[in-house]
């Protein structure tokens, strides 16, 4: 089942990407991308609240759940080119070998529909995540 989803010849790692706070979110981002300049291969589940990050109405906005006293910093990071906008990032890592699969149990609890989704690649359930993270040389849960 996820023979045709990973390479046993390169080194991995999986993000169970739980929330949906910017800052997170950019870092969770900013982990795939170095990983994925070290030449290792990422995949990173959306799941959770994490989910709702990755529609095509909330990628861009700071939003309610980042934490407040962070969103002017963002705000100014942003502006300054300090910071990648998540848009910009997901594009970069994609571009680089990012696998984003959303858990069909989060998208069902938010009502989310596949076609609001931003950068996923396919749905992909707990399972045959933790398959994949089986081997992984380091799994992170943010």
């Amino acid at each position: 089942m996820t023979e045709d989803i990973i390479d046993e010849n390169k080194e991995r790692i999986t993000i169970m990407l739980h929330s949906t706070a910017y800052d997170r979110v950019s870092c969770a981002l900013c982990l795939a991308l170095a990983a994925l300049s070290s030449g290792m291969e990422v995949h990173m589940l959306l799941t959770a609240e994490g989910i709702k990050r990755f529609t095509k109405d909330s990628l861009t906005s700071i939003g309610d759940e980042t934490p407040t006293r962070l969103h002017a910093e963002i705000k100014e990071g942003l502006e300054k080119g300090a910071m990648q906008p998540l848009d910009e990032q997901i594009t970069c890592a994609r571009e680089m070998g990012l696998k984003i699969y959303a858990c069909p149990n989060a998208m069902a609890t938010y009502n989310i529909a596949k076609r609001n989704l931003v950068g996923v690649d396919k749905l992909m359930g707990l399972v045959t995540f933790l398959k994949i993270a089986c081997g992984a040389q380091a799994n992170w849960y943010i």
